[in-house]
């Protein structure tokens, strides 16, 4: 599987609107990527440096795919509408990484 993760970094300017994200966002990825073998997405929200501090971002998502070459396609396909949706809920600048992964539940 490999996953693409986003991080919102928080700083003295930024701004992120948390329901817009999860309502309107997240569905807008899942319905563009899904056909691209989009699996699915985890979402953490209150990230501090310690138990219980929200300092680092206001949000981080995984994207879970099939693999790299789905990712690929589907950033290809949908990347544009999405990153174009970025001005809707923040005004941070997004960091993203990229890695294989294995998920044993």
């Amino acid at each position: 599987m490999y996953c693409l993760t986003v991080s919102y970094p928080k700083g003295e300017d930024t701004t992120f609107d948390h329901e817009y994200y999860r309502d309107t966002h997240i569905p807008l990825c899942q319905r563009l990527f899904g056909e691209h073998g989009l699996r699915g997405t985890v979402l953490r929200t209150a990230e501090g440096k310690a138990p219980g501090s929200d300092d680092l971002n206001h949000a981080t998502i995984d994207l879970i795919f099939d693999s790299s070459e789905g990712l690929q396609a589907a950033l290809a396909a949908g990347g544009k509408e999405v990153s174009a949706d970025l001005v809707n809920y923040t005004n941070a600048k997004p960091r993203m990484s990229f890695c294989e992964i294995t998920v044993d539940l």
